[in-house]
């Protein structure tokens, strides 16, 4: 069963990973540009006053210090509260190894803004989306933690609709904003997803070799 389940892993991960460069060199030889006017072509026309509220208020939570300020609060639970050391550590590297991955990839591709009215003010380069990134693996590794000692299935399939819907609302807010292209989404999450199921093999051989419950 754990053999098969590190199976999965490995083919998700490799999948994963293919995907991403594959929607890297069709961004980079700009084979998304028609896709992308498109797509958002559709999600400015539902600009409204009552939504730009909302989409500004996404913007606020997945910028870089409203997740600074959650992340230091959730480290502080896990590792004062439940003095779960391991899920501390887990907690870091991957919050700051999704800052060096998006910050590196956007230096990488360099890709520009897309044109028009930008409905937040927004710097440097658009892929991948870093927003994206943010809520991706925040919400994550919180999901991956959760899960190892949540009992009930129904609670389960709560979290993990609520964090999806987030992601989901996260990348749709960007796009809605003016300030990414929905390639730059669809680039920050799958790099997002491939390194959280990267975290999730190291925990699994660490445990195995370490003898360490769920």
């Amino acid at each position: 069963m754990i053999i098969l389940v590190k199976l999965k892993l490995y083919i998700i991960g490799l999948l994963l990973l293919i995907s991403f460069i594959c929607t890297g060199i069709l961004v980079k030889i700009e084979k998304f540009s028609g896709f992308d006017k498109w797509l958002s072509s559709i999600i400015h026309h539902k600009r409204s006053s009552f939504l730009t509220p909302i989409m500004k208020f996404f913007d606020f939570i997945g910028s870089t210090y409203f997740v600074i300020v959650i992340c230091l609060a959730i480290l502080f639970y896990l590792y004062f509260v439940t003095k779960r050391r391991l899920a501390s550590v887990l907690f870091v590297v991957a919050m700051i190894g999704e800052r060096l991955l998006s910050e590196g990839l956007k230096y990488l591709f360099s890709r520009s803004r897309p044109d028009g009215f930008h409905l937040v003010e927004v710097d440097k380069h658009s892929f991948p989306s870093q927003h994206a990134m943010n809520s991706f693996v925040l919400y994550g590794i919180l999901l991956f933690l959760l899960w190892t000692h949540l009992k009930s299935n129904k609670i389960k399939v709560l979290l993990s609709l609520l964090a999806s819907i987030l992601i989901l609302v996260m990348g749709f807010s960007r796009i809605y904003l003016g300030v990414h292209h929905p390639s730059d989404i669809l680039g920050g999450y799958l790099i997002s997803a491939l390194w959280l199921i990267i975290i999730m093999i190291y925990t699994g051989h660490y445990k195995e070799e370490n003898k360490m419950p769920n």
